[in-house]
């Protein structure tokens, strides 16, 4: 729809924050969020005053000789729907009604009085009594400390498997209830789905309403997950210390040193940041970007027009020269990022399941190795190739779809 000069419009309700030069305007209920200069967000400020698109201009001009086209703008605005003609406010219901219903994660929303009550001075003094009394404890005791052997199994691998399964998934859900009750205690709800960091498979809370607070309070929430995992490692180090104060060293033990170091991975996991993982956020927000993939991502096609003089990729809004240092770097860390994964998924990770399922078949043919043996490494290799497929389905399908910009 275009805009008509003599016509006003209804702006829907609009949450504005300022981030460097320019703001972060947008609806929790539709879930979206723009960045505008300070003359958009003026339009979209006459706009809830009542002015008419002429009037708008009319004062734009006089204030400036290098304003946005207005119209453009507005056209805009009603393309992504923070405004509607003054007949169709309903517009606005039906929309936030169809996002509601098109969206099928779960929506997380918790009292932030009890919100407030986890992330409370006790709350955080009960918190570091664990982590300082596992950390006393894996000092004295060096069983307590990460076993990097946890993983190396010789029997029971498939039970192994599944069982871990289950616990990690356990606390990787303890690690996104962190993130969305550090939200909800700022007032933000949350929506939890399942995503994919390249083939990994992950759990991951969609807190995109934080982008309508300040900046210094959206840190917590985006690090709560990592911290959780520091405390759930932890908590498993103090169970570890009683089991084996109680004469414990069996299959518990193993599986909970596994937990533990399967966590710690997790969270050296989300420094990978040319994938969107949680320090990729707090980068995001510590640079004022709401995305710094979509801006490397800008900057390659930019780069790939020029240097194929407009056969490839496309021209994109000149970026300022700090905006072009930050978005070099980046895609530079993105590119060398998704090599090293390639490399490491064709060189290591593939090999290795195909030297499990080399494993099943030697000890089938073994007349000395009993049959279980055997058909316990196949479906050990068989689950984790299925979970490796999934994975790579879920990456590789989107290349093949509308283009985007890539995760």
């Amino acid at each position: 729809m275009l805009s008509d000069k003599d016509e006003t419009y209804f702006v829907i309700p609009l949450s504005v924050q300022k981030e460097g030069d320019n703001y972060y305007v947008g609806n929790t209920d539709l879930d979206e969020f723009y960045q505008f200069p300070e003359e958009g967000l003026k339009i979209i400020r006459m706009l809830q005053d009542g002015a008419s698109v002429a009037r708008i201009e009319t004062t734009l001009s006089q204030e400036s000789d290098e304003s946005l086209d207005v119209r453009e703008f507005i056209d805009t605005l009603l393309e992504i729907g923070f405004i509607h003609p003054e007949a169709e406010r309903h517009k606005f219901q039906e929309s936030v009604a169809a996002v509601r219903d098109a969206d099928k994660r779960l929506v997380f929303r918790a009292n932030p009085r009890l919100a407030r009550m986890v992330f409370s001075w006790p709350a955080l003094a009960l918190y570091l009594g664990i982590l300082v009394h596992a950390a006393v404890s894996a000092i004295e005791n060096p069983q307590l400390r990460l076993n990097f052997e946890a993983f190396y199994l010789e029997r029971n691998l498939t039970l192994t498997l599944v069982v871990l399964l289950f616990m990690y998934a356990f606390t990787a859900s303890l690690h996104e209830i962190g993130h969305m009750l550090a939200a909800a205690r700022q007032g933000v709800d949350s929506r939890l789905g399942f995503s994919n960091r390249l083939w990994d498979i992950v759990a991951e809370a969609d807190m995109t309403g934080l982008l309508a607070l300040p900046r210094q309070k959206r840190y917590l929430p985006m690090a709560a997950g990592m911290l959780v995992d520091v405390l759930s490692i932890a908590t498993i180090t103090l169970i570890l210390k009683w089991l084996f104060a109680n004469g414990q060293n069996g299959f518990a033990v193993q599986l909970l040193q596994a937990l533990a170091l399967q966590i710690t991975i997790s969270i050296t996991w989300q420094f990978n940041i040319f994938l969107r993982t949680d320090v990729y956020y707090l980068v995001c927000n510590y640079f004022g970007y709401a995305d710094l993939n979509a801006q490397a991502y800008h900057f390659y096609q930019n780069q790939l027009h020029a240097f194929s003089f407009g056969l490839l990729g496309k021209r994109t809004e000149p970026l300022k020269p700090q905006q072009v240092i930050i978005a070099r770097t980046f895609f530079a860390i993105w590119l060398m990022g998704r090599i090293a994964s390639i490399a490491f998924l064709v060189l290591i990770l593939i090999p290795t399941l195909y030297r499990y399922f080399q494993r099943a078949v030697d000890a089938y043919h073994n007349p000395y190795m009993p049959a279980g043996v055997a058909i316990d490494i196949a479906v050990f290799a068989i689950i984790s190739t299925i979970i490796l497929l999934i994975g790579l389905f879920m990456w590789i399908k989107p290349l093949f779809s509308a283009k985007r910009t890539p995760t």
